[in-house]
């Protein structure tokens, strides 16, 4: 009997560790506080794996049912995840073992309360994704074409599996698909082309595929950006930490609680997470981080690192190379910047500012001498020119900010 509550008790702790490390993930009110009963809950089965290996024996002692009543057995229902708890803990900690129990579960049915429609909506979308397409999605997931998408939901730090997002992405185009295809055919009523209709329909369909392809790729490599546009100074930062002597795994904690390094904060999160939860050595974490990691740069940073260390290296000195030339690459792309920054303001100049004046000089003569008065009317073309200049305008505006570095 000795054994089975160390299973179980084994078992408990290993998923009351996963979903504290689930609350890193995200820094919000409800994560934080689901900390502390997490913690409490943690620290009690652990306490008790001592006193469940003192009554393992093979055969009966004298004591024996002296040390079973130091043991209690504990069965909680939870209302908000709908699972039935077993533990065997000491008698002393049962109060505030369940006491914890009780917080987690008021937090965890908080948060659901206070989620949002779209929130509930989405996993119940999923689940039916997965019921309906999961076999499929099983067997369209070991196709090479899919490889890249695997990696890049590891590296944005999806919590959804490959299989479940192309069960999701499939269901989506059926849906989509059924939607558009229903439309075309009320279309029909109102004077719309079979053709047109067709093409429509099939134009959708891609459009809303291409976007799931490419989704994930497209926020690996935003958020790539983000992190190589944060990481000369974040290396400078972990060099100016090392120069103290501290160790190794405590800078990357001091980092944590600085938000001036958003994106690389969460690919420290990861690091920590393996170290302080999994119980993995710093130079493993960050050998398998940088392999996760949506930067190259990054990933080159943690691997520089974890050479550094094994082979007794000087970290700040290699912290303080590493910056150099990051710092170096940043200036180079801020000066590719302002290089294209000029550029575009030689094309607009001669876009929106000269061409419009060279065609109202146009509008003016064909106004007086009445040419092209059968076809467009010079009112015409004055508002298509202003339409023009407008979306001229936003998509020189759209491409400067998304070029333009945030640092």
């Amino acid at each position: 009997m000795s054994i089975k509550l160390l299973k179980e008790n084994v078992e408990l702790a290993k998923k009351i560790s996963q979903k504290l490390v689930s609350t890193f993930d995200e820094e919000n009110i409800n994560s934080v506080n689901m900390r502390k009963p997490l913690v409490l809950q943690l620290k009690v089965i652990n306490d008790s794996i001592p006193k469940i290996l003192d009554n393992v024996n093979f055969y009966k002692t004298m004591s024996e049912n002296k040390k079973q009543q130091n043991i209690v057995n504990i069965r909680y229902s939870s209302k908000a995840d709908q699972e039935t708890l077993n533990a065997a803990i000491q008698k002393k900690d049962e109060t505030k073992f369940i006491r914890a129990l009780e917080k987690e579960d008021t937090i965890v049915k908080k948060n659901i309360n206070t989620a949002t429609g779209n929130k509930n909506q989405t996993l119940s979308y999923t689940k039916l994704a997965n019921k309906l397409f999961r076999n499929l999605s099983i067997n369209i997931s070991q196709n090479l074409f899919f490889s890249d998408m695997k990696s890049n939901l590891k590296k944005i730090g999806s919590s959804m599996v490959l299989e479940s997002y192309i069960s999701l992405m499939l269901f989506t185009l059926v849906l989509v698909f059924s939607l558009s295809l229903m439309g075309a055919i009320v279309g029909l009523f109102f004077g719309l082309k079979i053709g047109y209709g067709l093409l429509i329909v099939l134009l959708i369909t891609i459009i809303t595929f291409l976007i799931f392809y490419f989704y994930p790729s497209s926020q690996a490599k935003n958020l790539e950006k983000s992190i190589n546009q944060e990481l000369p100074f974040l290396t400078i930062y972990l060099s100016a930490i090392a120069t103290s002597g501290i160790e190794p795994s405590k800078i990357f904690s001091i980092l944590l609680t600085s938000d001036d390094y958003p994106a690389t904060k969460r690919e420290i999160k990861k690091l920590m997470n393996y170290v302080n939860f999994y119980g993995t050595d710093l130079v493993t974490a960050l050998k398998y981080v940088s392999k996760n990691t949506p930067s190259e740069r990054l990933g080159l940073l943690f691997d520089g690192l974890a050479t550094t260390i094994t082979s007794g290296g000087e970290i700040t000195d290699f912290l303080s190379k590493h910056s150099d030339t990051l710092l170096f690459d940043y200036r180079l792309e801020r000066e590719k910047y302002t290089h294209i920054a000029e550029t575009f303001m030689n094309i607009y100049i001669s876009v929106v500012i000269a061409a419009p004046m060279i065609l109202m000089v146009l509008l003016i003569l064909m106004s007086i001498t009445g040419f092209g008065s059968g076809s467009l009317t010079s009112f015409t073309l004055g508002v298509l020119s202003v339409v023009a200049i407008a979306l001229l305008n936003i998509f020189f505006l759209v491409f400067l900010n998304l070029k333009q570095p945030k640092f």
